[in-house]
């Protein structure tokens, strides 16, 4: 079963070329998700829910599962699954159903649902008129998604389901989002039951990843900015060259070595065979201005995690792609009118008050034990412990078919969820 609610006053734009693009970004086009799901006997729901500036989300649901509690219309605990960078909801089903975190979540009896940030495969809409060939669309960081993009999605999912509150599992990014999140609006702290973080990034001081820690050095994300690049890594172009190349050897093995050399580490347990399938649906679209925050923090002089740096250099004209690709000039916005200040503001980690379990891998080169250490000691006694992965890298997580981890993150969901359906 697939289901597919639209938002109320979607626009209709007129301009029949406009049109042809926009319709090309609807989520309806993109099926790799239902495909994934329904084809090994799962059922899928859709839904959509705009945030306040505009943006249209797409959320994934499992109801229930195949196996046990599979009856339709009975309440459940309620899981979220968020994304990491460059992923989308399908990072959590592209392995079989006895591999998968979602599927072993819904067999074992909890109402799954599936975030998906702004921009990505399936969040391509704007109600206010944006589209995605236009820089404004991508005039978003990491502080939208965490302070707009997921409070819109928790409160929708808590709204539809009737649940007091929700058990979270993020992954990477998606644990940044949560901390962001509880940091900015800690009310929010109070719709989590318990917030699990598999591979955390929120403090980079040591991260390992070569070519981003090299990028990151260097500023190049900062080429992001002066060429007004609002898109990186545009799925409908990255993804079939990707997946054309790369699933022959010996190209599988280049790719795969290609792959954890620029982003995630090395892995051990997953094969170039598996990347056969993770051609496609990798890469999933990401904002420039999410990756340049990154950057930003990494070059910070402490140890902090800040919101967007936009400068201190106000009314300054710049220029960006307009109709036609010609220039045209705009104002970018300062710290001193965004936050008061020269300096962007960090989030407090000390105001994460939900129940926190960190998910770990010791061969994970982004979410590095010296950073997640720090993390954990602001944490404070919302800090409820660690389950630590020996072999794991960063993309085991989702990617690996060893089910150690969620066989845990089960268990762990168990514990804290009774009385919040």
């Amino acid at each position: 079963m697939s289901l597919y609610i639209n938002p109320p006053n979607t626009p209709t734009p007129g301009n029949p070329a406009i049109d042809a693009l926009y319709e090309a970004d609807h989520p309806a086009h993109q099926s790799r998700m239902q495909e994934l799901v329904t084809q090994r006997g799962y059922p899928l729901e859709t839904y959509a829910t705009v945030t306040s500036d505009g943006y249209e989300l797409i959320l994934f649901r499992i109801p229930y599962g195949k196996y046990r509690n599979n009856q339709p219309g009975v309440k459940k605990p309620v899981a979220f699954l968020a994304h990491g960078v460059t992923l989308a909801s399908d990072s959590f089903v592209i392995l079989n159903a006895n591999e998968s975190m979602a599927f072993t979540l819904a067999d074992a009896g909890f109402d799954v649902w599936f975030g998906n940030t702004r921009g990505n495969t399936y969040s391509r809409r704007n109600v206010n008129g944006l589209y995605t060939y236009q820089a404004e669309f991508w005039y978003f960081s990491i502080d939208q998604l965490a302070t707009i993009d997921l409070p819109t999605m928790v409160d929708y999912v808590l709204a539809k389901t009737g649940a007091s509150k929700l058990a979270f599992v993020g992954h990477s990014q998606g644990c940044t989002l949560a901390i962001a999140l509880c940091a900015d609006r800690p009310e929010y702290n109070d719709k989590f039951s318990v917030i699990a973080h598999m591979g955390p990034v929120v403090f980079v001081e040591f991260f390992r990843a070569p070519f981003l820690r090299f990028a990151a050095i260097n500023s190049l994300d900062q080429l992001f900015i002066a060429l007004s690049v609002g898109e990186f890594l545009p799925n409908r172009l990255v993804a079939p060259l990707y997946g054309t190349l790369c699933p022959t050897w010996p190209l599988d093995e280049l790719c795969a070595a290609a792959l954890s050399f620029i982003f995630y580490g090395a892995s051990i347990f997953i094969t170039p065979d598996d990347y056969v399938s993770i051609a496609t649906t990798w890469p999933s679209s990401v904002g420039s201005r999410n990756l340049v925050q990154w950057g930003q923090n990494f070059r910070s002089a402490d140890l902090e995690f800040r919101k967007y740096d936009f400068g201190t250099a106000c009314n300054v004209t710049k220029w960006k792609p307009g109709h036609g690709f010609l220039p045209k000039p705009f104002r970018e916005s300062c710290n001193q009118a965004e936050y008061g200040s020269t300096v962007p503001p960090a989030y407090d980690l000390t105001k994460v008050t939900a129940p926190t379990i960190m998910f770990l891998g010791e061969n994970d080169i982004m979410a590095v034990a010296s950073d997640v250490e720090e993390e954990v000691r602001r944490f404070g006694p919302a800090h409820r412990g660690d389950f630590i992965y020996s072999d794991y890298a960063h993309m085991d997580f989702v990617w690996d078919r060893n089910a150690k981890h969620v066989v845990d993150l089960a268990d762990v969901f168990f514990r804290y969820s009774p009385g919040t359906f």
